[in-house]
């Protein structure tokens, strides 16, 4: 079996990985961030709907009962 290859970063390598596993990192919550505040207007616009929805259902039930 061969001896295994070492692998020595320079000063230069060692700043260009930190910078794109940085970079990853930053689009990584990017993606978190955008998810969760899609969630969040999703959920806000489905309970608008309901809401208005459940309102005219109500208000249509009382004009029937009152006439």
């Amino acid at each position: 079996m061969a001896p295994q290859k070492v692998v020595q970063q320079t000063p230069e390598t060692a700043v260009l990985t930190a910078r794109i596993e940085d970079l990853r990192h930053f689009i990584t919550m990017i993606g978190r961030d955008s998810r969760f505040a899609a969630g969040l207007w999703s959920g806000f616009v489905k309970g608008l709907a309901i809401g208005i929805f459940v309102s005219t259902l109500f208000v249509g039930l009382k004009l029937l009962v009152m006439v």
